[in-house]
């Protein structure tokens, strides 16, 4: 119950950030409890979700891994199913973690929110897609040509 407190509170923030219209989630039904936020929710069950074909980027995408049903999964299928969300299914993505999942989570390119371990022994990470990779400071068009050394240097 607590969870879906957090994810809601969280929902809120993200819609503010960047608007929210379609959303999917998997190992939580949220469809009932967020049909206030005008976001149009789709709920999957992991398993199915695994087998699907592509029909749709979604804004947002919710995931519990500790869903009975995920719980079940090993490590491969978990990770399949995480990296099938960043890559093609969803812009950003909120997981609800356990703590053991925390290596997985930060290999795959997730930022920790925060953590509940007090409550729940969970976390909650985010991966969104426009500022997963900060960008260095080097990359940009003035140092790549260098046209002032030119005829000063040779290469």
């Amino acid at each position: 119950m607590a969870e879906q407190n957090v994810i809601t509170l969280m929902l809120d923030d993200l819609a503010q950030q960047q608007p929210i219209r379609t959303a999917l989630s998997i190992g939580l039904n949220l469809t009932n409890d967020l049909s206030d936020l005008n976001i149009q929710f789709s709920h999957f069950n992991a398993s199915v979700f695994l087998n699907l074909p592509f029909q749709q980027r979604y804004d947002l995408a919710v995931v519990r891994l500790n869903d009975l049903e995920l719980q079940q999964f090993n490590p491969q299928q978990k990770t399949q199913l995480i990296v099938k969300l960043r890559d093609l299914w969803a812009k950003r993505i909120v997981v609800c973690a356990e703590v053991q999942d925390e290596k997985l989570m930060r290999a795959l390119g997730f930022q920790q929110l925060f953590d509940y371990q007090l409550i729940e022994q969970q976390s909650v990470w985010l991966f969104n897609i426009l500022d997963y990779k900060q960008v260095p400071d080097w990359l940009n068009a003035k140092y790549w040509a260098n046209p002032e050394n030119w005829n000063k240097y040779r290469w």
